[in-house]
């Protein structure tokens, strides 16, 4: 980046906005590139952590892990037609009510 920068970007003329914004973009989009390549590379470690992990239980004759199973969160997400709950019972009175009504009559 420009280390001319002034502390305002008032100062500085459209011409050199345009260049910062210029800048700017590249820089974003360097960061994004450096974020995806460290993305795959922590899935990678990830993978390999737990085949690690496996393989260590193997050897100590631990039970193997469980299946994993959805967890239903995706159900969660979709955005289709959400149908209208079910209306409910009116619940019953309670003792409580009935003896205070007992009570003031």
């Amino acid at each position: 980046m420009t280390t001319g920068i002034p502390d305002s970007l008032e100062r500085l003329s459209h011409t050199d906005l345009i260049g910062v914004v210029r800048e700017l973009i590249g820089e974003v989009g360097r960061l994004r590139t450096e974020n995806e390549k460290l993305s795959g590379a922590l899935t990678k470690l990830k993978v390999e952590h737990q085949a690690v992990k496996d393989e260590l239980a193997r050897l100590k004759n631990l039970p193997p892990r469980p299946p994993q199973k959805p967890s239903g969160m995706d159900k969660a997400t979709d955005h289709g037609v959400r149908e209208a709950p079910a209306p409910r019972a009116p619940r019953a009175r309670s003792r409580a009510v009935d003896a205070a009504a007992n009570w003031t009559s």
